[in-house]
């Protein structure tokens, strides 16, 4: 196996690099600010603390791939797909997000508060200690998610799909949940939440 290529501190400001296919490198506090990254194709890539404020990402394809602590604002995403990949701790601000793919990815510790994922599909994804405030979910499928910890107060999950999620009593009182799909077990949670007595006829 080839080993890891390392760059640190690099500047790809303004670079224009459509349709690069990188595997193994491992990127620390990298700038690529307004940097032309569409069609980028990752596999086994680490982004530790790099800055992709107004990058062009869009139709890139990650694998595999990790973003920790990195900074997404103004970024466009959109036709993007990220499979297992991981955003520990990285923030997005006022991005182009919809539509995307996202297949069993991480956001742990990630803020998305007031990002529009309408209709987005975060299936077997998990957002312990996410920052999803003011969150748009509206008729995301977030079946088997981990929303365990996450911050929710203000989000939108009206007719999302929420069948299996793993989530804190606070969501059921915290979140806008019209026509949303849930379980039994989770309508008695909520049921209990909002300070109902549910009891065997």
């Amino acid at each position: 196996m080839d080993p890891v290529e390392e760059v640190v501190g690099e500047d790809y400001g303004d670079a224009r690099l459509p349709a690069q296919n990188w595997q193994r490198r491992h990127y620390t506090k990298c700038n690529f600010r307004d940097a032309d990254l569409s069609e980028l194709r990752t596999e086994s890539v680490i982004f530790t603390e790099c800055d992709f404020t107004g990058a062009d990402l869009a139709e890139s394809r990650h694998v595999g791939t990790a973003f920790r602590s990195c900074s997404f604002t103004r970024t466009t995403l959109w036709h993007s797909e990220f499979r297992n990949c991981s955003f520990l701790g990285s923030e997005f601000d006022n991005c182009r997000l919809r539509p995307m793919v996202f297949d069993e990815c991480d956001f742990t510790l990630a803020s998305l508060g007031g990002a529009d994922l309408r209709g987005l599909d975060f299936t077997d994804c998990r957002f312990r200690e996410a920052n999803l405030v003011r969150t748009d979910l509206r008729r995301a499928v977030l079946r088997a998610a981990d929303l365990f910890g996450a911050r929710t107060g203000g989000a939108k999950f009206d007719g999302a799909d929420l069948r299996g999620a793993h989530v804190d009593a606070n969501l059921w009182t915290a979140v806008s949940l019209d026509k949303a799909q849930i379980e039994l077990t989770q309508a008695i949670a909520y049921a209990t939440a909002n300070g109902l007595v549910v009891e065997p006829t």
